[in-house]
């Protein structure tokens, strides 16, 4: 579940590459595909890239890259700096920089930093489940279930067909205490679940619930 909006996001960006020159196309790709064979060349070659000018496209290939190495704070910086930044690319692509960005900060264990750069992202993308479904993921962090419950319920309503958003609010349920809710939305995940692991998720929930009612918490 932790790489689901890093993977949306992932998805958006090769969808956006267009905007970028033509010439420069090919390596933008091959930086962001490089990154998981060998993060440190595709840092050292993105680097170089944005010393020639290679703009928003060079930028967060520097950004992924430094993530993938294990510096979230400084990648997740990075990519809000970018998503600030005038020259910083389209809208499409500083949605996509917020919603890495907050990936990262959930990865390196900062939900309040995440929550925070989701909602960002939610100000400029209000219709994408993904985006409040990273949010309501932060906000489980921090142990706020009213707020999870919240924004699952926003995922559910742009997504009406995501495993993971009914997941979440059914956990969220379960927390707050409203055991039939947190069922009707453990049942809906169920029939949802396209693998083992979603099911055992699912079953494990339906556990606690059952716990729950049987000691009355």
């Amino acid at each position: 579940m932790k790489r689901l909006v890093f993977a949306a996001a992932a998805s958006v960006a090769f969808g956006s590459v267009a905007v970028a020159q033509a010439r420069d196309h090919a390596r933008y790709e091959a930086c962001l595909n490089g990154i998981e064979a060998n993060a440190d060349a595709a840092y050292e070659d993105a680097l170089a890239w944005r010393y020639e000018g290679g703009g928003w496209p060079a930028r967060h290939c520097v950004a992924r890259a430094l993530i993938a190495l294990g510096e979230e704070e400084e990648g997740a910086f990075r990519l809000q700096a970018l998503a600030e930044a005038p020259d910083g690319g389209p809208t499409t692509m500083k949605i996509v920089y917020l919603a890495e960005a907050g990936e990262a900060w959930m990865n390196a264990g900062h939900p309040t930093e995440a929550r925070r750069v989701y909602a960002r992202a939610v100000e400029m993308s209000p219709q994408s489940g993904p985006l409040w479904l990273g949010r309501a993921r932060a906000a489980a962090e921090m142990g706020e279930w009213a707020a999870v419950e919240a924004d699952a319920a926003q995922a559910i309503s742009h997504e009406p067909q995501n495993f993971d958003a009914w997941r979440t609010r059914a956990e969220a349920r379960l927390e707050l205490g409203d055991l039939n809710a947190a069922e009707a939305d453990m049942n809906r995940a169920l029939r949802l679940a396209g693998t083992d692991d979603e099911t055992v998720a699912v079953l494990l929930i339906r556990g606690r619930i059952n716990e729950a009612r049987r000691t009355g918490g």
